[in-house]
């Protein structure tokens, strides 16, 4: 019976649905040195590996040293896009320059540079007649 036993466990083990008491109970019975189940179960419990004691405190520093890369992280990309939001709201709503404002002195010595580009012809009135007049301008006509 316990060779029925055994194999059980076995067909649980190679399917991957044995438990760790079974597995263990299997290591500790397996007697037949010549059956591949037993060298297999040999080979395996050979290749354990007993974990360091201190290996949750050492997985539990570089999880909190990813967290503060990915909160500083976070932060650094925060501050960066509040940056750039600023930026583009200061271009969109920029104030308009203040045009600037010349003297009086200086207009008027634009406009006496810009007479002078004209020559002086004394307008003869009496053969033009005024087609439009206005602060700014006159436009005459000639019966020429």
């Amino acid at each position: 019976m316990e060779k029925g036993i055994f194999k059980d466990l076995m067909k649980k083990f190679a399917a991957g649905h044995s438990t760790l008491e079974e597995e263990a109970f299997l290591i500790k019975n397996s007697t037949d040195k010549k059956s591949l189940e037993t060298q297999w179960l040999r080979y395996v419990n050979g290749k354990k590996k007993i974990p360091a004691a201190d290996l949750n405190a050492k997985v539990l520093e570089a999880i909190n040293k990813k967290e503060k890369k990915s909160q500083n992280r976070k932060l650094v990309v925060g501050f960066m896009t509040i940056a750039a939001s600023l930026l583009l709201l200061l271009i969109y709503f920029k104030p308009e320059p203040i045009p600037e404002t010349k003297s009086l002195a200086e207009k008027q010595a634009l406009l006496k540079e810009a007479l002078a580009m004209f020559d002086n012809i004394s307008i003869n009135k009496k053969n033009k007649k005024v087609l439009y007049e206005d602060e700014i301008i006159i436009i005459y006509a000639t019966s020429e």
